[in-house]
């Protein structure tokens, strides 16, 4: 079992359920994914890696990207194509950041930018100096599941000397240690510095077939409260 076989075991029993909804406080974003439109994202973002860049097993992404709803398929888009995922890695293959994390790419080849103030629209042409607009680069790609292909294996890498059945493993320990039942609504304000945030807020729900609810830039506890009563959540991480 791998993260991605979990994300596209849930597309196939509920596609239509809600899987990330994102809230800022500070801008009054709200943006809701069910799993089948997060497929498609995911499904888009493999493509740009495996059909055009002709990367799989072996290759390594560096993932420097806030907790935010775009976030998520530039992971498990990653996932799928086989790629090992790195917080920072000079000898990766490509990166993925955001504006304020460009010095991760350092020497990697292949730079996408993710602006989150304005992430479903993209930077267009005025991506940071040396990335390319994610969005941009993943519109003309195929955004069907059927056409994505799991390059992956258990026995092959997450990130470091972790393999993906270890992080399948240490997901769905951490949901129990947190009590997450099947099905379960997490509601996190966490940021992502690293594979212990994308274990904990995003494969600990996937691994019970639950779904997240990110609250960024959020320091009022009842309005964390209300956004809880507000989506049924059920657990926060």
């Amino acid at each position: 079992m791998t993260p991605e076989q979990l994300f596209s075991d849930l597309l196939a029993a509920a596609p239509s359920r809600p899987f990330v909804t994102y809230y800022d406080e500070a801008t009054g974003e709200r943006t809701e994914l069910s799993v089948k439109s997060l497929g498609n994202w995911v499904a888009k973002t493999h493509h740009l890696l495996a059909t055009e860049l002709g990367l799989g097993v072996g290759d390594t992404a560096v993932l420097a990207l806030p907790a935010h709803w775009i976030s998520i398929p530039a992971l498990l888009g990653c996932l799928t194509a086989g790629l090992t995922l790195s917080p920072a890695d000079p000898a990766a293959d490509v990166a993925f950041v955001a504006p304020d994390t460009m010095s991760a790419a350092a020497g990697v080849p292949e730079v996408f930018a993710i602006g989150p103030e304005r992430a479903a629209a993209g930077f267009g042409t005025d991506a940071p100096q040396g990335a390319l607009d994610y969005v941009t680069a993943i519109r003309p790609q195929a955004d069907t599941w059927g056409s994505v292909t799991l390059a992956a294996s258990g026995a092959d890498p997450f990130w470091g000397a972790l393999t993906r059945a270890a992080a399948v493993a240490e997901a769905r320990e951490r949901a129990a240690r947190f009590g997450l039942a099947a099905g379960a609504r997490v509601l996190t304000t966490r940021d992502w510095g690293g594979p212990e945030d994308w274990l904990d807020t995003l494969l600990a729900p996937l691994a019970v077939g639950g779904s997240v609810v990110y609250v960024r830039n959020c320091a009022d506890p009842a309005v964390l409260a209300r956004r809880g009563e507000q989506e049924r959540c059920t657990d926060t991480v």
